[in-house]
């Protein structure tokens, strides 16, 4: 075997054949600078062996777009806490990753062995979550769920990667970076022969010293034995090992899926009778080398796998003013469903120049209306209707029914609409009788009325239908503006709840549609006229039909369940923040 020792420059970076960028950790300074050299030793064996790092970094690895799903996953390659096997438990498994379309970040941390006393048992963590909060970060630009990255560690570094996943927080507010505003929790780990505990009777004595010293206290050993920091939060983990790793004892992993059980937490432990340690892929060991299918085959099972959802929101302009705290609830709504990457396209201001505003919507399974305005460019109107009546999925929230009076597409997409000069030209009125049945009125009228803001009863009257499949038949929502009086085409219009508008309050005394469906081509519109205050929008029924709306326009069936945790008949239910 050679090996060759090459001592490289500050400035130069580790440049492996499919890395696309690295990233620097700490632009602004560095916390616990050392004055290291960093070297790198040539292995024929292994790769690239680092040490004495002195400028944390990561190194980025990006699929192929067509096969990109979302996932994306932090690296830390392994070596005692002295060193890194970059290649072979960094690099390799970056480019694997990519082919099952995850973006991968090969993590260069600062190794204990090398750092002064104060130091040695902090600048791994510092770096790993920092790692975490600049991919999240980062999200946007990389086409990442902020939702679904991960970090995967061998040895040592799955010792780091279990602090991380057990030492985690969700960012400072007040922080002067941005990436410290990030949460830095790991979404899932994957957890390689892994260092654990820092008990002496199965832990790593070489790690064990590098990282906390010779004689460290009882409270250090507690803090950095993983197993004994895990709670409900922690995230779901895989664990692989080998029965015969001499190096690190497989107790390591056992003692940390047992406690994961044991909060509860989603785990899965798979220990091969022979492999040895730091097996890397496992080639030539046996039965080990098939443990990147079971990987495969866990990370599919917990949905990592599976390219999300491309939605896009529409804001920037609307007659209730409170959009830009609606915007990102909406959002949320669809990102906590884990099926939903989302971006949003803000127009210009009212009476701005509007030709700029043109949205690629090729690019999205499902596009959401809150926005009340200006009309688009011709252009962007004919794009959206393509985008409809090609299959593409619609919702339109609450003021989004006011828009566009004069768009005969756009009414024919929303079925209903109100205000902005909306008569009997532009349709009839839709509502039920008190005897259940549904009443189109073709009489002359204003189009759009609601009382005064107050809670009341939605009542399903489609059961079977899949987005409402699985809800009570009523139940109390909070506080909202209840839309009446609406009219318009109502082609291919299909009432699935309405509510009682009672004239005490302003009201219409009839059952007015609150949530529709609509058919527009080969598109599947979901039409809430729910959602008038942040608070309205917080309230679960609107959120649970919101998210199950969403996927059935996007999809044409819905999957997520019904939570447990619903409005009943007298009382309504926020959503749990």
């Amino acid at each position: 075997m050679r090996a060759v020792a090459l001592l490289v420059a500050l400035s130069l970076s580790l440049i492996a054949s499919a890395q696309d960028e690295i990233l620097t950790l700490f632009p602004e300074g560095i916390p616990c600078a050392n004055e290291h050299t960093m070297e790198i030793v040539e292995r024929a064996d292994i790769g690239r062996v680092v040490s004495k790092v002195h400028n944390p970094t990561l190194a980025v690895y990006r699929p192929d777009p067509a096969r990109a799903n979302g996932t994306a996953v932090v690296i830390c390659p392994g070596g005692g806490y002295t060193i890194l096997a970059y290649d072979w438990e960094g690099t390799r498994m970056a480019e694997w990753f990519n082919t099952l379309g995850v973006t991968a970040f090969v993590l260069k941390n600062r190794l204990p062995r090398w750092e002064s006393e104060d130091c040695r048992h902090k600048v791994a963590l510092l770096d790993a979550q920092r790692a975490m909060r600049l991919v999240r970060m980062k999200a946007d630009e990389y086409g990442i769920d902020p939702q679904r990255i991960g970090v995967m560690g061998f040895s040592a570094g799955g010792h780091l990667a279990s602090t991380l996943s057990t030492h985690f927080d969700a960012g400072d507010p007040n922080a002067s970076q941005s990436v410290d505003r990030e949460n830095c929790r790991p979404d899932f780990s994957i957890l390689m022969y892994p260092v654990i505990s820092m008990d002496p009777a199965f832990g790593h004595m070489g790690s064990r010293t590098n990282l906390i010293g010779e004689n460290p206290s009882e409270e250090m050993i507690e803090h950095f034995s993983n197993e004994k920091q895990i709670t409900e939060e922690t995230p779901p983990a895989i664990l692989i090992h080998a029965s015969d790793d001499k190096a690190v004892p497989v107790k390591n992993s056992i003692v940390y899926y047992e406690a994961l059980l044991e909060n509860n937490v989603s785990a899965a432990m798979h220990i091969y009778e022979e492999g040895g340690h730091g097996f890397s892929f496992g080639e030539g060991r046996g039965a080990v080398a098939g443990w990147r299918k079971v990987c495969e085959d866990w990370m599919s099972e917990q949905g990592f796998l599976t390219p999300r959802l491309q939605a896009l929101i529409i804001d920037g302009q609307n007659n209730h003013k409170n959009w830009p705290e609606t915007t990102p609830i909406l959002k949320n709504h669809l990102l906590n469903t884990g099926l939903f990457m989302v971006d949003v396209a803000t127009t210009p201001a009212a009476g701005a120049d509007m030709s700029s505003f043109n949205p690629d919507f090729s690019k999205y399974d499902l596009v959401v209306s809150n926005y009340n305005g200006d009309p688009w460019p011709v252009k962007t109107q004919r794009a959206f209707e393509d985008f409809v009546a090609n299959g593409g999925g619609f919702v339109s929230v609450h003021a989004a029914n006011n828009a566009f009076p004069n768009w005969k597409g756009y009414n024919e997409m929303i079925g209903l609409g109100g205000w902005n000069g909306r008569t009997e030209k532009d349709g009839p009125y839709v509502y039920y009788n008190d005897a259940g049945e549904e009443v189109i009125d073709d009489s002359p009228g204003k189009g759009g009325h609601h009382g005064d803001v107050h809670s009341f009863t939605i009542q399903v009257r489609d059961s079977v239908h899949p987005i409402m499949a699985g809800l009570p038949t009523t139940w109390l929502h909070t506080d909202d503006e209840l839309y009446d009086q609406l009219r318009g085409p109502a082609r291919n219009l299909h009432v699935l709840a309405t509510a009682y508008n009672d004239p005490s309050i302003r009201g219409t005394d009839r059952h007015e549609p609150m949530l529709m469906t609509i058919h527009y081509g080969l598109g599947r519109v979901f039409h809430t006229t729910l959602g008038h205050l942040n608070e309205s929008q917080l309230c679960q029924g609107f959120a649970t039909t919101f998210q199950r709306g969403a996927e059935w326009a996007a999809t044409g069936s819905v999957t997520q369940p019904v939570p447990e945790k619903f409005p009943g008949k007298k009382e309504t239910m926020m959503v749990e923040k």
